[in-house]
């Protein structure tokens, strides 16, 4: 199973929300717990989910 690190926390996880929180063009991904926070931020958009493990 593949992983990836949280843009915020740093932490690994299989599973990452990909986002924008910043007026601006640019993507991170994070996982559940940061995207939780993140979505009272102004300029949050949501743009999908990687997920470490293709079925």
């Amino acid at each position: 199973m593949k992983t990836k690190s949280c843009a915020l926390c740093k932490i690994d996880e299989t599973t990452l929300f990909r986002i924008q929180i910043k007026n601006e063009k640019t993507w991170i991904f994070v996982c559940k717990l940061c995207c939780t926070k993140s979505k009272t931020l102004e300029h949050y958009k949501y743009g999908g989910t990687w997920k470490g493990s293709k079925p």
